[in-house]
């Protein structure tokens, strides 16, 4: 933060930090993977496998695209990149808890990857030429999700819900007889409550149509069939400033928004 100045817009600072010849941090994620570790190019192969599927891989599949043996040495890889908090462990809905996926999570080594190119270019003012490119489009929305996927605890109190133990992650069904589908987080609770959560960056408020109404139904009745009778779905929107009321918003029973994500405890 240090960085930044006044008096210049966010899109001109992230120009000067990022994108500009001599940019200050065109060159911190190899300084940073050198300074951390002893072994920065293995770490690095590690991180940028899991930078190329959002929601992460297992350890054998990890292994697979590594071209690498399993042992000691990549459990250990490993531990170091989640202890310093570069990738994160978990276990997806209504999977066997024996497998589990690594996902990558540091919101820098994120960012840089995404513009890695863009970044090794130097192309002047790239980010204030580009606000309305598909390509940082696109960005804001992964990167709100992976910053909701990095504020957990702040979710659950704005739900409500920070004492009540419970497990998150994201999930997807593969299409069979039915149609495929892809839900954004799922908040398992302890107290027989499915948080079924919709992420969206959204320059206002968001409004529900007939048919993301339908679509969230649907959703909503899918996962109804694989949880346990005794347990409520909620749908959850987690949104940019709020949800806009109209005939179709009652399909969400909670909504949080970016302000509450940075709330203290």
């Amino acid at each position: 933060m240090g960085y930044v100045e006044r008096g210049k817009s966010l899109a001109q600072n992230i120009d000067d930090i990022f994108f500009s010849k001599n940019a200050k941090l065109s060159d911190e994620y190899d300084r940073l993977f050198s300074s951390a570790f002893t072994n920065p190019e293995e770490m690095k192969g590690i991180v940028e496998v899991l930078y190329t599927k959002n929601r992460g891989y297992t350890r054998a599949e990890l292994l697979e695209k590594l071209k690498m043996t399993d042992g000691g040495t990549v459990s250990k890889h490993l531990n170091a990149l989640i202890a310093s908090d570069y990738i994160t462990k978990y276990v997806p809905f209504g999977e066997n808890k024996r497998v589990e996926y690594y996902k990558l999570t540091d919101a820098f080594c994120l960012f840089y990857l995404h513009f890695r190119n863009k970044i090794k270019s130097s192309k002047d003012h790239y980010w204030q030429k580009s606000l309305s490119a598909q390509e940082i489009v696109s960005w804001r929305g992964l990167a709100f999700e992976h910053l909701c996927f990095n504020h957990i605890p702040q979710i659950k109190k704005a739900l409500g819900i920070g004492g009540v133990v419970s497990s998150e992650s994201a999930w997807s069904k593969k299409a069979d007889d039915e149609d495929g589908l892809q839900i954004d987080l799922l908040i398992s609770r302890n107290d027989n409550v499915v948080n079924m959560c919709e992420i969206k960056y959204y320059s206002d408020d968001f409004s529900v149509d007939k048919d993301y109404y339908r679509t969230m139904l649907r959703r909503s009745e899918t996962l109804s069939k694989l949880v346990p009778k005794k347990c409520a779905v909620y749908g959850t929107l987690i949104t940019t400033f709020g949800l806009k009321e109209n005939e179709y918003s009652g399909v969400f029973t909670n909504v949080v928004t970016l302000e509450e994500l940075f709330d203290s405890f």
